[in-house]
């Protein structure tokens, strides 16, 4: 943790965010609206995720390729919503369609960041549980919707594996392990794969895409 986070790579700002519209559009294949109408963003911005080796914080590689994500989603017609949990209250964007429903994510995702930067220079270390914080999901994700959530995993909490199959049986969900380069420890889960905070939004893309469809194995990918 650095005496102030405002360095490149550890902070987000809305007009990065929405020059992604664009990477989207080049790099991500199209968006089945008609299985999947809309998605469900999870950002993780506890504590342990401010940190970083090379390009970019995690909470920011995780904003980023959630933004992508996004992007290509209402590009193709669908809506997007926002579930961003941190060390206090969780910030929540309901669903809407269009440019201006992911304007309001991203404006969401810098809120939500911002709090969590001032909240680790406050002293707040240490991760609340995860799996209690993805309560809040049942109030905004819709069964048969999208649902991608991108963390650490630190700090999971009682039940996490549990909660993450009661998930996959009523939604498409992806679990995006967001890590400082190398292989993380996965859990026994379907769905889950490795981004690597260290890679830019353009490589980013075409992985997303092509994880966003593969039908889910167990392990990492």
């Amino acid at each position: 943790m650095t005496a102030s986070l405002h360095i490149p790579g550890a902070s987000l700002q809305v007009c990065e965010l929405a020059a992604l519209r664009a990477t989207a559009m080049n790099g991500f294949g199209p968006w089945q609206t008609g299985a999947l109408p809309g998605a469900v963003l999870v950002a993780d911005f506890r504590p342990s995720m401010l940190s970083g080796q090379l390009r970019a914080f995690r909470s920011v590689a995780a904003a980023e390729a959630l933004a992508l994500i996004g992007w290509r989603v209402c590009l193709d017609g669908g809506w997007v919503a926002l579930l961003a949990l941190g060390a206090g209250a969780p910030v929540v964007v309901a669903p809407s369609l269009g440019d201006e429903g992911m304007s309001r994510v991203i404006d969401g995702l810098v809120r939500a960041h911002d709090l969590a930067e001032g909240l680790a220079l406050a002293g707040q270390f240490e991760d609340p549980p995860l799996t209690p914080a993805l309560c809040a999901l049942d109030e905004i994700a819709s069964p048969g919707a999208a649902l991608v959530i991108a963390s650490g995993f630190e700090m999971p909490g009682a039940g996490l594996a549990a909660r993450i199959e009661a998930l996959s049986r009523a939604h498409h969900l992806r679990l995006l392990h967001v890590t400082d380069g190398g292989e993380p420890e996965c859990p026994p889960t379907r769905g889950l794969f490795a981004l690597d905070a260290n890679l830019p939004p353009e490589h980013a893309a075409p992985y997303l895409s092509r994880a966003l469809r593969l039908v889910p194995r167990e392990g990492c990918i």
